[in-house]
């Protein structure tokens, strides 16, 4: 299954964009094409106790919805919702969603610079991020009759809604391969070499590559190769070689019909036993059930 490109703004001057939803569903299945955009998006779905059972996915990433579920999906960041009513009387289907440009949240950080947590927000949201019960209920209050504000003052809450986003230390990430559909901002010799080293990753993640090997490519220390990735990706090179695996193998299972050993060996497992036991450790499901649940 492919995701197609969604189109939010067709105009120039678009920075962000506030809208409400409410989608009624009688004991009927509701579902959004699986789809990604230029633009950053923040949802809140808001729905009432246990009217609804569904899931969002995101990436590689499937997760459960419930009231006050808030997550902020980056340019490029495949994802979908789907789920069904599960009272027999009527019910809507409410969400609150945010899109916002990336120019926008440059100038943001320009002019407010004490907000320096917005661009490790903004560098995180291509994994997908989900965040506290209690930014959800801050974010909610925020958003609260936002359509009936002016402008001008719908942006001074969004703009505060970015930063108590940024300021979440409970906010997690949801898929294990980044999706970026948009240059670094940054244009430093550590940013490059990181770069690279993630471009060395996504090209031989398939083959029995070693840090070694990558230290060879970059003319760099192992020592130094290490702290880079514990820096940027807070994990170790392995690991985050093991993630990106299983992100690429979940992207095979849901798009593809591909038999799950020839998947495992396309993504570098070279033993099925082991691609099975580190895809469930990772994911909490087989991969047989992940392919079933995401179709």
């Amino acid at each position: 299954m492919k995701p197609f490109k969604e189109h939010v703004q067709n105009v120039p001057s678009f920075d962000w964009i506030v809208r409400e939803f409410h989608c009624r569903v009688e004991d009927s299945e509701f579902a959004c094409s699986w789809h990604y955009h230029s633009e950053y998006e923040l949802v809140l779905y808001l729905d009432p106790g246990e009217a609804f059972q569904g899931s969002y996915f995101a990436g590689d990433a499937i997760g459960d919805i419930n009231h006050n579920t808030l997550l902020l999906y980056g340019p490029g960041l495949p994802h979908m919702v789907a789920g069904r009513s599960v009272k027999s009387v009527k019910n809507n289907h409410h969400t609150l969603i945010v899109w916002f440009a990336h120019h926008w949240v440059e100038r943001l950080q320009t002019l407010l610079p004490e907000a320096r947590n917005l661009k490790r927000l903004l560098d995180n949201s291509a994994y997908g991020l989900s965040f506290s019960t209690e930014t959800a209920q801050k974010v909610s209050a925020l958003l609260n009759d936002v359509e009936q504000l002016d402008r001008h003052y719908q942006a001074i809450k969004v703009i505060e809604i970015l930063v108590s986003l940024s300021d979440d230390s409970k906010a997690k990430t949801l898929s294990t391969t980044p999706y970026r559909s948009r240059p670094i901002s940054e244009d430093t010799e550590l940013n490059q070499r990181f770069e690279r080293a993630t471009q060395y990753v996504e090209k031989y993640y398939g083959d029995a590559i070693k840090i070694s090997d990558l230290c060879k490519k970059l003319h760099m220390s192992e020592s130094s190769a290490y702290r880079m990735f514990e820096k940027h990706y807070g994990m170790s090179f392995s690991d985050h070689l093991k993630q990106y695996r299983i992100g690429k193998a979940c992207e095979l299972l849901a798009n593809t019909s591909l038999p799950i050993a020839l998947v495992a060996e396309k993504t570098g497992f070279k033993n099925i036993s082991n691609f099975n036991r580190q895809f469930k450790e990772l994911k909490v499901m087989t991969p047989t059930e992940f392919r079933r649940r995401f179709n």
